[in-house]
């Protein structure tokens, strides 16, 4: 995913908006259920030459780069998503992959420290600018 600076700057303010909000205090959660946090990351599958990846190249990174940082489980989803560049005045749009994760509340930290580095890794990886993410807090039980 290729992202001018500005749009970089507004997701990241706006993430830590939510991010600020989730922090303010514990979820409470329904009898039965446990507290957990919901992390979604963001991979645009578009290279940074225009090339999009192949479900080979997204299998391999989710196998050894993903996976053994969340190895007790994962969702991963297909998506669309787009962004307008400013600087160019275009819109793109582009295949995702959503990467959903569930995490016990008392580890989160952990958990985005993972984000990150697979992130950094993906970027790298794959020539991309940004890979967003989200933390919200969930509730979760398994029956």
């Amino acid at each position: 995913m290729r992202f001018p600076a500005t749009c970089v700057a507004a997701a990241v303010a706006c993430l830590l908006l939510v991010a600020g909000c989730a922090a303010g205090g514990d979820t409470v959660c329904p009898g039965g259920m446990d507290s957990f946090t919901e992390i979604n990351v963001y991979f645009g599958l578009e290279k940074g030459s225009g090339v999009t990846l192949t479900e080979e190249e997204w299998q391999s990174f989710l196998a050894d780069t993903v996976t053994p940082h969340f190895p007790d489980g994962l969702t991963v989803l297909d998506a669309r998503g787009q962004w307008f560049d400013t600087a160019e005045g275009r819109l793109y749009r582009e295949s995702t992959k959503v990467l959903n994760v569930l995490v016990p509340a008392d580890g989160v930290g952990d958990s985005v420290a993972a984000v990150r580095n697979i992130s950094d890794i993906y970027k790298a990886q794959f020539d991309q600018q940004a890979v967003f993410y989200t933390s919200l807090p969930a509730c979760a039980a398994v029956y």
